[in-house]
């Protein structure tokens, strides 16, 4: 699969999960120019949509107004339209949409990001808790796995990490060498991912598009345990290759050649992965000139006070470093990523259309693949 782009769908959303408290009655059902609202709202939604869905909240899925149509049901309580919001995301998530319309050509990620993202795509529903009197005892007891305001069954983590487990069993007899670089680990299960019907998960995303997925830590996360219960394992990931890869990539790219720009999604070892790159560019090429990225955007709640951001911001010492340019757009922006996210998405689907795919994906597409072949 050479991973050629398509133009993204775009799909629609109509939020109907309120309660209604104020009205007493379901806004959905109330009549308008013969219509329900809902289906008002819907018959001027679809047309304009390569698919359009309704909003609901779980006991809300076999009702009359709302079974008719394709549903995505809330994965969180008692937060309003934003409950809604962050469900359809889960089953769209934006980081694919990124990929899908050639944004990004290569994606480091954390495990957890790249890994847990299954849960949703399995239709595992997360749960907000308010984290300064949530009793964690109890939850042990319950069997629920916390992530600071957010809970998941942990029976259902459990099986994602035993389902995950069949990836190791089928790579174990699919894979003829004993050794395999970290990113291509991560295209195969992409692959094994997209073949198990989770084509939506990040991993199969990539896998789909010719992506490289770099994810430099991947022992951090599921995989772990996954690997632990596989009943058969092979081949060794070789995460050193990685860089190897990773130089080959950027040094092809990075100035003076056509240049290369990173957006970070809060910082770590992804960041510090990318970043090293380039003062190890700079070596390979044996001259005293930095080969920084053009441009740097590093969205965060952090800073680098208490060693946060890997101790460098984008627009400041990692300058010192030669990692970004001191003429780049350098951007710092610290902001939640549930929120600044979708408004950069939101900014480039105004900005170039519904089905706009940058051009020049198809031809790095290409060259990338013939790397992670070699």
């Amino acid at each position: 699969m050479t991973g050629h782009a398509t133009a993204p769908c775009v799909y629609g959303l109509v939020l109907a999960g309120g309660r209604s408290t104020r009205m007493q009655r379901d806004k959905a059902g109330l009549s308008y120019h013969g219509q329900t609202q809902l289906e008002r709202a819907m018959s001027l939604l679809a047309p304009r949509v390569a698919r359009a869905f309704v909003s609901v909240r779980t006991d809300q899925s076999a009702d009359p107004f709302r079974a008719r149509y394709a549903q995505i049901a809330d994965a969180h309580e008692n937060l309003g339209p934003i409950a809604g919001i962050l469900a359809a995301q889960a089953h769209h998530p934006l980081v694919a949409w990124l990929v899908e319309r050639g944004y990004v050509d290569v994606v480091v990620s954390t495990s957890a990001n790249a890994t847990e993202d299954v849960l949703e795509q399995r239709g595992v529903p997360f749960y907000q808790v308010d984290p300064d009197h949530v009793d964690d005892e109890d939850l042990w007891k319950r069997r629920l796995y916390r992530f600071y305001d957010h809970v998941v069954s942990a029976e259902a983590y459990d099986d994602m990490e035993y389902f995950l487990a069949g990836f190791f069993e089928h790579l174990a007899a699919t894979w003829s060498g004993a050794t395999i670089p970290g990113v291509r680990f991560m295209h195969e299960l992409g692959r094994w991912l997209d073949a198990q019907g989770l084509g939506g998960t990040i991993a199969a995303t990539c896998f789909r598009h010719g992506v490289p997925l770099f994810v430099p830590a991947a022992p951090d996360g599921p995989l772990s345990e996954s690997y632990r219960v596989a009943r058969e394992r092979g081949p060794v990931v070789d995460f050193f290759k990685d860089y190897e890869i990773a130089l080959a990539i950027m040094n092809r790219f990075m100035t003076p050649g056509p240049g290369t720009a990173a957006i970070f999604f809060g910082g770590g070892v992804p960041k510090d992965f990318i970043q090293i790159t380039a003062t190890s560019v700079q070596a390979i090429r044996g001259h005293a000139d930095a080969c920084p990225h053009v441009a740097a955007i590093q969205i965060t709640t952090d800073n680098t006070v208490y060693g946060g951001l890997g101790g460098a911001g984008v627009s400041t010492e990692c300058i010192s470093w030669g990692k970004e340019s001191p003429a780049g757009l350098n951007v710092m922006v610290f902001a939640d990523l549930t929120i600044a996210l979708p408004l950069l998405c939101q900014g480039l689907l105004e900005h170039y259309g519904p089905t706009h795919v940058r051009p020049a994906r198809r031809t790095i597409a290409a060259e990338l693949r013939a790397r992670l072949d070699g």
